[in-house]
C-alpha cells in the first residue's frame, strides 16, 4: 500500500524538471507558475494564520501552553501524514480540478456526485468567512503602528475588505497575482528568518518572560485587546477529564492553522507543467511552513508564559520581546523603574473605570480595560498599572532609534499587508468554485466571470463582518468550511472511479491503485476525526453551519432543476434557430449543456483553423469564426483560446464532457457546413455573371457556360458532383453574419475568373464572331494548390442551323 503509485518514467521526468519547476513565473515570464510562486501566491491565504494560530491555539487550551502544543502536534502529525497524501493523490489524478467540489465531479463515482453540491456551498462559505477573519486580523494588527485607530478596528477592517475587492474587481484575478508573489514572497522569507531568530532566544533566554505582563497590560489598557487567556492554575492541579477537554477544545481552534491549505490545488490551476509535480511539492513544503510557524510560535509563547490576547498576535508580542533585547538596547527588572507620575497615570485610569463600564454596557463590547483588571481593588490595580506602565516605557526606551524598532515596525507592516492580502484567498478561491457551480448550471451564468463573484462575496462580508467583530467568534465557524474540503477531497480519492485510474495508467485492484486509495483512506481518518471534533467541541456553530449551507444547497438544486423535481438522467442541449440572441432554458442544467457544447464546436473549429483545413477559403479567422457563432449559437469569446496557457480545462462533470465531445466530434459536419456557404457565395457570383456568355443563337446556353464556369472555379471536384450542388442551390438573402462570410468567397470568385478564363471566353468571342467553328473541343490548362489540372470545356455546336445549310445546297 506504500507503493509509488506514480508512472516511475513520469516521476523520473518530473524530479528532472523540479529545479526548474521550483522559480519559474517568480517574475511572470514563464508559461506558469512554479513551486515557489504557487507557495508565495497562496501564502496570503494560508501563511496568514501565522497572526492568530498561536492565539487560538492558547484560547482553546484554557490558557496551558502545554495543552495547545500537544493539540498542535497532534494535528500536525494528522495533517503531513492524511491530508497531504490525500491532496497530492487528487492533484496528480486532475490537476485542473481546483476544490473538492469540481474533484468529486472529476474523478468521483455517481454515488458521492451530492458531494459537489455540498463542498461548494461550504466552499463558499469558507471563502466569505476568510474575508471576515482576514480584514478583522488585518485590522488588529494595524494597532501595532498605529494603536489610536483601536476604535475604528471595525471601519477600518470594512475598508480592508472593500480596497482588496475593488482592486481584484478593477484589474481582475490574474492580473492582481504579482500582488500575492510580492506581498506573500516578503512575508514568508521574513516570517522564516525571524521566527527562527524567535525561536533561538526563547530556548537561550526564557527569562525574559518579565516582558509579558506589561506588554499585555498596556495592549489591555490601550484597547487593542479586549480579552485575556490565562492559565488559572497548575497544570498537575485539575483533573485528567478537564485536559482531556481543553485538549480537544484547543485542537478545534488550533485547526485554523492549516486554513487557506485547501485553496493550493485551486490556485495549482494554473501551475507549470507538469502541474502535478509543481502542487505536490508546494503541498509539501507548504505544510512544513505552516507546522513550523506554529511549533516555533507555541514554544516561544511557553518559554515567555504569553498568554492568548483576543484582538492582538501571539507571534507580535514574541517580534516585540525579541525587538528590544536583540536587536534594542535591551531591558533588565532593574530598569523598569515606578516614578510617581506612573501612579498619578494608573490612579487617573482606575478613576474611569465607572464610566467605561457604561460605555461598555451601552455598546454590548469592551472599550479598553479587560474584566481581570477592573475587578481589582484601587490599591492593586494602581501597583499593577503602574509597574506596567514603568515596563511599556523601559520597553520604548529600549527600542528607540534602534534597529529593533525597525523591525517591529517592519513586522507588523508585513503580518498586516499579508492578512490584507489573505482575502484575496477568499475572494479568488470563493469566486473559482461559484463559477465552477455556474458552469454546472446550479448558480446563475454571471457568477461565471469571477469579477462578480467577487463583488457577490464582499456584499455578504461586509454585513457580517459589524456583527462577528471577533476573530474568536469566527474562527470555530470558519473551521467547518475547509475541514470538509479536507474530508471531501480525501473521500474522493478513495473512492475514485476506475476509468480517472486508467487516464493515468493505474489498473484498477493494481499495487499503485491501492496505494492512491490509501492516501485517500489517510486523509479519511485525518479530515474526519478532525470533523468529529469539530462537531464536539463547536457545537454552537453547527446550527448557522447547517442552515447556511442547506440554503445554499438548496438553491443550487433548485436553480439547477427549476424546482426540486428529479433531474432526468439525460440533459440534451436545447435547440435554438441559428442567430438567436436570447436564449432562453428550462433550467440551469440545460444551460450548462449548452455552454458545453458551444465549447465543444469552438475548439472544433479552433482545431480545424489551425490545422489548416480552412485554409482553401482564403478569408480570416474571424469570419470563420463568425459565421459558425451565427448558425450555432455559439459566444465568439470561446474562439479566443482556453486559458493563459492555451490549454483546454476538463468539462466539470461526466455529462458535460459526453455534451463536448459529441459537439467537438461534429468536425467533418462543420467542416461541410463551413464550405457549402463558401459555395453559396461562388454559386451566387456565377447566378449573377453567368448571363454575359448567355448566347443562345449560337447554342450556349445557361447550362453550358454555368457548367464551364463551374469547371473553372472548382477544379478539384467531381463536375457531376459541383453540377448537382448548384442545380440544387437557389439565390437568397442571407444573414450578415453568413453573408459576410459567402461575401469573400464571392469576391474570391469575382477575382480569379478574369484569371482563369481567357482562354474560353476568347474562343466565346471568336465563335460569336464566326472565327472558331462552333463544334471545336477545347482544353483548357488551370494551375491549383495541388498541382496542374487539365480540364476539357466542350463548346456546343449549331447542330440545326447546320443541317438547315446542308438541305439548301440539296436543292441547289
Amino acid at each position: 500500500m506504500f507503493k509509488n503509485y506514480i508512472n516511475e518514467t513520469e516521476r523520473r521526468e518530473a524530479n528532472r524538471k523540479l529545479p526548474g519547476l521550483m522559480t519559474e513565473g517568480l517574475l511572470l515570464g514563464g508559461t506558469g507558475l512554479g513551486v515557489l510562486a504557487l507557495i508565495f501566491e497562496i501564502a496570503a491565504d494560508a501563511f496568514s494564520v501565522a497572526a492568530y494560530q498561536t492565539l487560538l491555539a492558547i484560547h482553546g487550551a484554557g490558557g496551558y501552553h502545554e495543552i495547545a502544543i500537544a493539540a498542535f502536534m497532534f494535528l500536525s502529525v494528522l495533517l503531513f501524514l492524511g491530508i497531504v497524501p490525500a491532496y497530492k493523490a487528487g492533484a496528480y489524478l486532475r490537476p485542473n480540478a481546483g476544490g473538492s467540489g469540481p474533484l468529486v465531479e472529476a474523478i468521483g463515482p455517481p454515488k458521492l456526485r451530492w458531494l459537489s453540491w455540498l463542498g461548494t456551498s461550504l466552499f463558499f462559505l469558507d471563502a466569505v468567512l476568510t474575508i471576515i477573519i482576514s480584514s478583522i486580523s488585518a485590522a488588529d494588527v494595524t494597532m501595532l503602528v498605529l494603536p489610536e485607530l483601536a476604535p475604528y478596528r471595525i471601519i477600518l477592517a470594512e475598508g480592508y475588505a472593500f480596497f482588496i475587492m475593488v482592486v481584484l474587481v478593477a484589474i481582475g484575478p490574474r492580473r492582481a497575482v504579482p500582488l500575492f508573489l510580492m506581498g506573500g514572497g516578503a512575508f514568508t522569507l521574513f516570517t522564516i528568518g525571524a521566527l527562527g531568530l524567535v525561536g533561538v532566544m526563547a530556548a537561550a533566554n526564557p527569562e525574559w518572560a518579565f516582558l509579558t505582563g506589561g506588554i499585555v497590560t498596556r495592549l489591555e489598557l490601550t484597547g487593542v485587546t479586549e480579552h485575556v487567556a490565562r492559565a488559572r492554575q497548575d497544570l498537575a492541579a485539575i483533573s485528567t477529564v478537564i485536559i482531556f477537554q481543553l485538549f480537544l477544545r484547543s485542537m478545534s481552534s488550533a485547526m485554523l492553522g492549516f486554513s487557506g491549505y485547501e485553496v493550493i490545488p485551486a490556485s495549482g490551476k494554473h501551475a507549470a507543467r507538469p502541474k502535478w509535480k509543481v502542487i505536490n511539492t508546494a503541498l509539501t513544503l507548504a505544510a512544513v511552513f505552516l507546522i513550523g510557524t506554529g511549533i516555533v510560535q507555541l514554544y516561544a509563547a511557553k518559554q515567555w508564559q504569553i498568554p492568548a490576547t483576543e484582538g492582538y498576535s501571539t507571534l507580535l508580542i514574541e517580534y516585540e520581546i525579541v525587538a528590544a533585547q536583540t536587536m534594542g538596547k535591551g531591558v533588565s527588572p532593574e530598569d523598569v523603574q515606578v516614578t510617581n507620575a506612573d501612579r498619578r497615570a494608573a490612579e487617573v485610569m482606575y478613576a474611569a473605570l465607572p464610566l467605561q463600564r457604561t460605555q461598555e454596557e451601552l455598546t454590548g463590547h469592551s472599550v479598553g480595560q479587560a474584566d481581570e483588571l477592573a475587578s481589582l481593588s484601587e490599591e492593586a490595580y494602581v501597583q499593577l498599572v503602574s509597574q506596567d506602565i514603568a515596563l511599556a516605557r523601559a520597553l520604548n526606551e529600549a527600542m528607540l532609534g534602534t534597529p529593533g524598532q525597525t523591525f517591529l515596525v517592519v513586522a507588523g507592516t508585513l503580518l498586516a499587508i499579508i492578512l490584507l492580502l489573505a482575502q484575496g484567498g477568499g475572494y479568488v478561491g470563493g469566486a473559482a468554485v461559484a463559477a465552477n457551480a455556474a458552469r454546472l448550471g446550479r448558480l446563475p451564468g454571471f457568477f461565471g466571470d469571477d469579477r462578480l463573484g467577487i463583488a457577490v462575496i464582499w456584499g455578504v462580508s461586509a454585513v457580517l463582518i459589524p456583527i462577528i467583530r471577533e476573530v474568536v467568534v469566527v474562527e470555530a465557524y470558519y473551521a467547518f468550511g475547509f475541514v470538509s474540503a479536507f474530508a471531501i477531497t480525501s473521500t474522493t480519492v478513495f473512492f475514485v472511479r476506475p476509468d480517472a485510474l486508467r487516464e493515468h495508467e493505474i489498473e484498477p485492484g493494481s499495487a499503485e491503485a491501492k496505494s492512491l486509495r490509501f492516501a485517500g483512506l489517510r486523509g479519511m481518518i485525518a479530515s474526519y476525526f478532525m470533523l468529529l471534533v469539530l462537531v464536539t467541541q463547536k457545537t454552537e456553530a453547527l446550527p448557522a453551519i447547517i442552515l447556511f449551507g442547506a440554503a445554499i444547497t438548496a438553491f443550487q438544486v433548485f436553480y439547477a432543476r427549476r424546482g426540486l423535481k428529479q433531474q432526468p438522467k439525460k440533459v440534451a442541449p436545447p435547440e435554438f434557430a441559428p442567430g438567436t440572441r436570447r436564449r432562453q432554458y428550462e433550467a440551469g442544467v440545460q444551460r450548462a449543456h449548452d455552454e458545453a457544447r458551444q465549447r465543444g464546436i469552438a475548439d472544433a473549429v479552433t482545431e480545424l483553423i489551425e490545422s489548416g483545413a480552412m485554409s482553401k477559403f482564403n478569408v480570416g479567422p474571424e469570419r470563420i469564426t463568425t459565421l459558425v457563432s451565427y448558425l450555432y449559437n455559439v459566444d465568439p469569446r470561446l474562439f479566443h483560446g482556453h486559458d493563459e496557457h492555451h490549454e483546454r480545462i476538463e468539462e466539470p462533470s461526466l455529462e458535460l464532457e459526453a455534451t463536448y465531445e459529441a459537439a467537438y466530434n461534429q468536425q467533418k459536419q462543420l467542416a461541410r457546413r463551413i464550405e457549402d456557404f463558401s459555395h453559396f457565395g461562388i454559386f451566387m457570383f456565377i447566378n449573377n455573371y453567368h448571363i454575359n456568355w448567355v448566347d443562345e443563337v449560337h447554342g450556349r446556353d445557361a447550362a453550358t457556360v454555368q457548367q464551364a464556369m463551374l469547371d473553372i472555379l472548382f477544379p478539384l471536384t467531381p463536375h457531376e458532383q459541383i453540377w448537382q450542388e448548384y442545380c440544387a442551390f437557389k439565390p437568397e438573402r442571407q444573414p450578415e453574419p453568413i453573408w459576410q462570410f459567402s461575401r469573400r468567397r464571392y469576391l474570391w470568385a469575382k477575382d480569379q475568373w478574369p484569371n482563369l478564363s481567357d482562354r474560353i471566353t476568347t474562343i466565346w468571342t471568336l465563335q460569336d464572331f464566326g472565327l472558331l467553328p462552333l463544334d471545336i473541343d477545347v482544353r483548357t490548362v488551370i494551375t491549383v494548390a495541388d498541382g496542374r489540372q487539365q480540364l476539357s470545356v466542350k463548346i456546343p455546336a449549331r447542330v440545326h442551323h447546320e443541317e438547315e445549310n446542308a438541305e439548301d445546297e440539296t436543292e441547289s
